[in-house]
C-alpha cells in the first residue's frame, strides 16, 4: 500500500502533540520555581520574626543604644540603690489592672494593708506595678490622682515602685467598666493587655499611645517614689512580633523624648535565645537589664550568664519568677539573687481575684492547689508557708560587690 508524504505526517501528529504537552508544563514549572527562588533571595535578609531586614534592624538597634544611659551611669545608679527585693503587685480585691485603677474599684484600704505586710513582715522594698492606658484616656487627671495616692502609700511603707506602661499578656480586648468575675480555678482568667489588640492594630491610635507614654513619664521623671520604668511587659506574649516590634520602637522613641528622666528604663527579656530580633532590641534599648525566668535555679544561672556575656557590666534584675511546682522557689533562688546583686521581684504578693496561685492553663473549677504557683500571703495575711515567712524575716539587706 502506497502512502503520500502528507499521510505519513498526519499519522505522526498525535505523537508529536502528546510529546509537546509535557515539555510545556515542565517549562511552566521551571518558571514558577525560578520566580519563587527570586522572591526568597530578595527577602532572605528579613527574618521571619521581624518587620525589617537584618541590616535595618541592626541600624535601629544601634540608634536605640546610643540614646540609652551610658554603662557608667547605669552602674552608678545601681550602686546608689538597695538590693531590690519585692513582688509584682495587684490588690487581692482586683481581678486585673483595670479593676485596680478605676475609680469605683480603687481599693485604698486593701492597698494600705497589703503594702504594710510587704514591707513590715516580708522586708520587701520594691513592687512592680502595671498601669493601663484606658484609665488614663478616660480621665488623666483622676488617673494621676489615684496613682499619687498609691505612690504615697508605698512611700509610707518604704517601698519603691517599678511602673509598667504596657503589657501584651492574656485577654486581647480590655474594656473599661465593671470587670468580669474570675473564672473559678483558672489562673489570671481576666487579666487584660495594654493597650489592647484594637489599638495595637490601628496605627491611628499610636500617637495616643505615645502621648500616654510621654505624659506618665513626664509626671514622675524625678519622683523618688518611682524607681524604674518598664516600658512593655512580654511583647512576644501575643505571638505577633512583626506587629509589636515597630510599636515597641514607637513607644521607646516617645519615652526617650522626655528629657531629664532620673530613673532607668528597661524592657524585660522573657524568651531565649538572645539573638532574636525582639531580644536584640530589648537589650539595646535598656538602661538596666531585666528578665523573667520561672524555671529552676540552673536555668536562672544560665540566663544570667548569657545576659552578662552580651551586656557586660549592666545591672540585672529578675522581675518575674516564683513558680513553686517548676522548681522556682524562695528557698532555691533568693540567696543566689542577693549574692549576685540581681534584683529579685517575684510574681504575686497576696492571693486574690487574679488567682495566680493556680498554675498556668489550670482547668476551670480546679481545686485549690496544695502547692501554690505564685503569691505568698492569704487575703487575711496568713503566709502560705510559715517557713517562707521565716526566710523573709532572716534576710539581711546587704549588697555584695560584683
Amino acid at each position: 500500500m502506497a502512502f503520500r508524504s502528507s499521510d505519513i505526517f498526519d499519522m505522526h501528529m498525535p505523537a508529536i502533540k502528546v510529546r509537546v504537552a509535557p515539555f510545556r508544563w515542565l517549562a511552566v514549572l521551571v518558571g514558577c520555581v525560578t520566580f519563587l527562588v527570586l522572591i526568597l533571595l530578595r527577602h532572605s535578609t528579613k527574618p521571619a520574626d521581624s518587620d525589617v531586614s537584618y541590616e535595618i534592624a541592626a541600624r535601629l538597634n544601634e540608634e536605640a543604644s546610643k540614646i540609652r544611659w551610658s554603662l557608667s551611669r547605669a552602674q552608678a545608679w545601681y550602686v546608689s540603690q538597695p538590693w531590690f527585693l519585692g513582688a509584682n503587685y495587684v490588690p487581692s480585691t482586683s481581678v486585673n489592672v483595670l479593676e485596680m485603677w478605676q475609680e469605683d474599684t480603687f481599693d485604698v484600704i486593701t492597698i494600705k494593708r497589703e503594702l504594710s505586710w510587704a514591707n513590715k513582715r516580708l522586708q520587701m522594698n520594691t513592687l512592680r506595678v502595671f498601669l493601663h492606658i484606658l484609665v488614663w484616656m478616660e480621665n488623666s487627671t483622676k488617673f494621676f490622682q489615684r496613682l499619687d495616692i498609691f505612690l504615697t502609700i508605698a512611700e509610707e511603707n518604704n517601698l519603691k515602685i517599678m511602673l509598667v506602661l504596657f503589657d501584651e499578656c492574656w485577654n486581647a480586648e480590655p474594656k473599661l467598666g465593671r470587670q468580669p468575675d474570675p473564672i473559678p480555678g483558672v489562673h489570671n482568667s481576666q487579666w487584660v493587655r495594654c493597650p489592647g489588640q484594637s489599638m495595637v492594630l490601628n496605627k491611628t491610635s499610636w500617637p495616643i499611645i505615645a502621648q500616654y507614654t510621654v505624659d506618665v513619664i513626664s509626671h514622675y521623671k524625678s519622683d523618688k517614689r518611682v524607681t524604674i520604668w518598664d516600658l512593655y511587659n512580654e511583647p512576644e506574649c501575643s505571638k505577633q512580633i512583626r506587629v509589636i516590634l515597630p510599636l515597641l520602637r514607637h513607644i521607646y522613641k516617645a519615652a526617650r523624648s522626655v528629657s531629664d528622666v532620673e530613673q532607668p528604663m528597661t524592657i524585660g527579656i522573657a524568651k531565649w535565645p538572645l539573638t532574636t530580633p525582639l531580644a536584640q532590641f530589648e537589650l539595646a534599648a535598656s538602661d538596666i537589664i531585666s528578665f523573667h525566668s520561672y524555671g529552676p535555679l540552673a536555668n536562672v544561672i544560665a540566663n544570667v550568664s548569657d545576659l552578662r556575656q552580651v551586656q557586660l557590666g549592666r545591672p540585672i534584675l529578675c522581675t518575674e519568677w516564683l513558680a513553686r511546682p517548676f522548681g522556682s522557689t524562695l528557698f532555691t533562688h533568693i540567696d543566689y539573687f542577693q549574692t549576685e546583686n540581681i534584683g529579685a521581684i517575684h510574681w504575686g504578693l497576696v492571693a486574690g481575684r487574679s488567682q495566680t496561685y493556680y498554675q498556668w492553663k489550670s482547668p476551670e473549677r480546679a481545686p485549690m492547689p496544695r502547692m501554690w504557683f505564685h503569691d505568698v500571703l492569704y487575703p487575711n495575711g496568713t503566709a502560705f508557708s510559715s517557713l517562707e515567712e521565716k526566710l523573709y524575716s532572716e534576710i539581711k539587706h546587704r549588697k555584695d560587690k560584683k
